[in-house]
């Protein structure tokens, strides 16, 4: 879980979601936090997998049900997994 790098408090997996889907500021300090870059690259090669999943099945030849059944199950992952790759940092990085 990611850890706020003005107060030191971690925060909760409910935290972090609500946080990740609005502004991040520290619920305890009220400090802004911001993704790292390292954080941000990774959030991205997860989401890349969405695309993947598609081109697999049709290049497998899976029915639209399997498909949209592989699609639901890895959004229910990343969403469920995604706080646990969050860090914070005081200061936007440039992702580069």
């Amino acid at each position: 879980m990611p850890t706020c790098k003005s107060c030191g408090t971690e925060w909760t997996w409910r935290q972090t979601v609500k946080k990740t889907f609005s502004n991040m500021k520290c619920p305890h300090c009220g400090e802004k936090q911001y993704l790292t870059a390292r954080s941000r690259k990774k959030s991205s090669v997860v989401a890349f997998l969405a695309p993947l999943t598609l081109l697999f099945s049709f290049i497998v030849n899976f029915s639209s049900i399997v498909t949209i059944i592989l699609l639901i199950g890895l959004s229910i992952v990343w969403f469920g997994l995604s706080p646990f790759i969050v860090e914070l940092s005081n200061e936007e990085e440039p992702l580069w």
